[in-house]
């Protein structure tokens, strides 16, 4: 930032930062659409279809507002269309204040707020925090985007007249395009001037009119533009910015991976759009966005590919393994697989599931394992069994169970949760040796929080260096491999994960639940690479790193050389 007369963010001051945006992210939100009407007329507007020129019922907005506080939504957002063109707007604003909610918050396009009388009446009311779409920094620039000559002059009286008050949190969204990408920083640099602090930077998608006839001059080259939006991003250094990307794809913010939109707000995206995907799931209609050239600029590719696939999945007749949480539901029906993964408070339970499953082989994830050895019965061949069923795997989530389980005289490979406090055990087992040791297998987990996997997960690349050391130049069979972890980060440990379906996304009718599958996405399947990986030898069969992995360490480690020379 020395172009910019700032200095660098601490350490310190930045993993705060990290904290606070985590915080808001994961904040529990009532969005309420006021209206079906704009005075702009945005080239990329995404709301443009349902724009008819009416304001919602008064009353169904006021059961939205009061509902949502009901539901635990601790910020109330008024958005529209333009929410400041419904004449009861102020009253909206009143309702949510007795309603309880901490903070309301409205998404405008700010023309109001240069009224002085409604400027004032919004902070009456309750008001705290508004949000101005602002899409350039002159004149010609914003009011070309928006389709509304004067519409700049208005809204920057607006937002001026806002920050002159005090008495609201101002913010600015930029939606990024073809237009504007060049002049992002100077954009940045002007609004910084004026005294806004906080900027969430939305990538252009290609929905509403952003898909129409303005499409070529809104879809750009992000990687020709790299320059360009890194040193937008460079804003983000300065300790008194707070800068949010939102629907911006995750490896083109290397650097700045921090910035990388929390996986979580893909729940309030998909909640969006859930009658599509509710009319794909129960009559197969898929959504209608689904071609390539417009899902390779669609921050959703990800997830709709894993829908599709998931669907496919759960009406296969057979599957190598199937996840189930017990208890499991009586109505569903599922797959038969090979193996089946069964996650369940205590064996006993496990048992029960694994009864009424058809699969051929076991793999245990039990919250206590109290009795397990007890439980387990004995062929000639020496294999244990539950149910009938050899067991051939169970997790372990710290190293105290780790022991428990290696202790046991049975021949099922035990997993253990690679972590901070765990990874001492294995480096112990490694350099005592023994039968123990061939039965060990580590998995680097995902993280629902970003905040966790910078407090928990061990650097990979040192970790296994010190496993090499300790497991000596005797014992290559013995040597523990590691799962959810890419070879360019693991070497030659580095074992492919089994395909699985995921029952915890099905419903009890043995469908896909929207819901439930987005949650397991962002949970165990929200992955990526960095740019440089699209060369690597093994990235087809590479699932690369969980997103949250990345905003946590950052791109960098990724090598597509290290992979070369791990196989």
């Amino acid at each position: 930032m020395t172009e910019h007369g700032a200095a660098r963010a601490s350490g310190a001051a930045r993993q705060l930062r990290v904290l606070s945006h985590e915080e808001a992210a994961h904040e529990k939100r009532n969005w309420v659409r006021l209206t079906h009407d704009c005075n702009n007329h945005c080239i990329f507007c995404l709301d443009t279809e349902a724009h008819n020129g009416t304001m919602r019922a008064v009353d169904a907005i006021k059961a939205q507002i009061v509902a949502g506080r009901r539901r635990g939504a601790e910020r109330l957002i008024l958005s529209g269309g333009e929410p400041t063109m419904h004449p009861n707007f102020l009253d909206f604003v009143r309702l949510g204040q007795r309603a309880g909610y901490p903070k309301i918050q409205t998404v405008t396009n700010g023309r109001m707020f240069a009224y002085p009388e409604f400027l004032a009446g919004a902070a009456e009311a309750g008001l705290h925090e508004i949000t101005f779409s602002l899409h350039g920094h002159t004149a010609k620039l914003h009011d070309a985007l928006v389709g509304t000559p004067g519409a700049f002059e208005e809204e920057t009286a607006g937002l001026r007249a806002a920050l002159a008050s005090a008495r609201f949190i101002v913010n600015v969204d930029i939606v990024i395009n073809k237009l504007n990408v060049a002049h992002l920083a100077d954009m940045l640099e002007t609004f910084i001037g004026w005294g806004v602090k906080e900027f969430d930077l939305l990538q252009v998608i290609p929905f509403g009119a952003a898909w129409g006839s303005a499409r070529e001059h809104l879809f750009y080259d992000l990687e020709g533009n790299l320059e360009h939006l890194q040193r937008a991003f460079a804003y983000s250094l300065r300790p008194d910015v707070h800068l949010w990307l939102n629907r911006f794809p995750p490896a083109f913010a290397e650097g700045f991976e921090e910035l990388i939109q929390d996986p979580y707000k893909l729940h309030d995206e998909v909640r969006g759009r859930r009658e599509e995907f509710d009319r794909y799931l129960a009559f197969g209609k898929k959504l209608d966005c689904r071609e390539p050239e417009r899902c390779r600029r669609c921050y959703l590719e990800q997830l709709c590919d894993g829908l599709e696939g998931v669907v496919q999945e759960a009406r296969a007749p057979h599957l190598e393994r199937v996840r189930v949480v017990a208890p499991l539901p009586k109505s569903a029906s599922l797959p038969q697989a090979t193996r089946a993964w069964i996650v369940a408070p205590d064996v006993v339970q496990a048992a029960a599931v694994a009864s009424e499953l058809g699969a051929e082989e076991l793999e245990l994830e039990l919250e206590r394992t109290t009795g397990l050895a007890e439980r387990l019965e004995r062929d000639v061949a020496g294999e244990v069994r539950l149910a009938g069923r050899p067991v051939r795997r169970v997790h372990a989530r710290d190293a105290a169970r780790a022991r428990e389980l290696l202790a046991i005289d049975a021949p099922f490979e035990v997993l253990l949760e690679l972590r901070r406090d765990t990874a001492p055990f294995a480096l112990d087992l490694a350099r005592a040796g023994g039968p123990a040791l061939g039965r060990l297998a580590l998995r680097q987990p995902n993280h629902v929080l970003v905040t966790e996997a910078r407090a928990h997960d061990v650097d990979l690349e040192d970790f296994v260096a010190e496993l090499d050391a300790a497991c000596g130049d005797g014992v290559p069979a013995g040597r523990p491999a590691i799962e959810n972890a890419p070879a360019c980060l693991v070497g030659a440990r580095a074992r492919p994960m089994r395909a699985t379906l995921d029952a915890a996304m099905l419903g009890s009718d043995g469908r896909v639940d929207m819901a439930r599958y987005t949650e397991r996405f962002v949970a165990e399947r929200y992955y990526g690479h960095a740019l440089r990986c699209g060369g690597c030898a093994v990235r087809p069969q590479c699932a690369g790193v969980h997103i949250n992995w990345v905003r946590a360490h950052g791109f960098a480690a990724l090598d597509p050389a290290a992979c070369a020379r791990s196989t």
